[in-house]
């Protein structure tokens, strides 16, 4: 006798299940209401969350490159014949002396 593969004929019929369990309770005419506002109520207040999470990320990102920017134009200037080096001396220095 040959056995039959019932794994996906189950796991459909556990689908269509679920899935008819979940219009039931959404579109309930005595509360389904009520439950879609809160699913809407909720989804609404995730979306506020990730456009102010996007909004400080990207206020983040904008500082850290101004930062490194910043470090960038020191190290040029430093780095730069006829610079003062950033010690605040006011002597220039010559291209082969360290610091």
């Amino acid at each position: 006798m040959r056995y039959q593969n019932i794994a996906a004929p189950a796991a459909a019929a556990a689908a269509g299940f679920l899935a008819g369990a979940a219009f039931m309770y959404i579109f309930d005419p005595e509360s389904g209401k009520r439950r879609r506002e809160i699913v809407r109520d909720k989804a609404a207040a995730k979306a506020k969350e990730a456009v102010e999470s996007a909004k400080s990320t990207a206020r983040d990102l904008g500082n850290r490159a101004q930062g490194v920017a910043a470090e960038a134009r020191s190290t040029v200037s430093r780095n730069l014949p006829g610079t003062t080096g950033g010690d605040g001396g006011g002597e220039p220095r010559l291209p082969n002396q360290p610091f």
